[in-house]
């Protein structure tokens, strides 16, 4: 599998983004699908030549591709949470309304002196509740990274974690190229909405870094 269709390069991407260190990964081909450069962004845990080889292995393991190492380009930061608190916003401020049988969610994301505030309204009922934080989170998100329905709402669960509760929420990502499951999780605290949030924010965290990167 040395040339590559559209499809077929972003799904090798995705699968090498799975590898230990790396943030995301970006494959150049010519116009016969031939791969002339893939640029990794990749944390300091281990160094280049490790995961050049890594990248190497996983690829004839998996593909049957065999790439040189001088076509693979590596730029590490120094730390995996460096990155993340690059992209990552803070809870501002979750509040809601209630009229009638209709709520107002209002959730707002901030880094540093930017905010992000997002307000959905719906059928005030606890279940749907939950969805609307979640949604309101996702509209805050798509606003960040300047797409509309990239993050899509699954599903939500309360669950019990040792002496302890804790929210999952499933994810779908959507491009393109295909669809993607992902999944965030958040120990209840004192607020199921805040908690609600940062499952969101902890499925989604990682693709906004890859998007924002890339």
């Amino acid at each position: 599998m040395e040339h590559l269709q559209t499809r077929e390069f972003h799904e090798v991407e995705n699968y090498i983004n799975k590898i230990p260190d790396i943030l995301s990964s970006k494959i150049v081909i010519d116009d016969k699908g031939i791969v002339e450069e893939i640029h990794i962004l990749a944390t300091s845990g281990r160094g280049p030549k490790q995961i050049s080889r890594d990248i190497q292995s996983t690829l004839i393991a998996k593909y049957n591709m065999r790439i040189d190492y001088k076509k693979i380009s590596i730029a590490q930061i120094s730390s995996k949470q460096e990155v993340d608190s690059d992209y990552r916003f803070s809870i501002g401020a979750i509040g809601y309304a209630i009229v009638d049988n209709i709520v107002e969610i209002r959730v707002v994301l901030k880094k540093g002196d930017h905010e992000i505030e997002s307000i959905v309204s719906g059928i005030n009922s606890r279940s749907n509740i939950q969805r609307l934080v979640v949604q309101a989170t996702l509209e805050c998100v798509h606003n960040i990274i300047g797409c509309n329905n990239v993050f899509i709402f699954e599903d939500i669960k309360r669950v019990p974690l040792t002496n302890q509760e804790a929210f999952l929420i499933a994810i779908t990502y959507i491009s393109k190229y295909g669809e993607e499951q992902l999944i965030g999780s958040a120990i209840l605290r004192k607020d199921d909405y805040e908690s609600i949030v940062k499952a969101t924010l902890d499925a989604v965290n990682r693709k906004m870094i890859q998007l924002s990167t890339n």
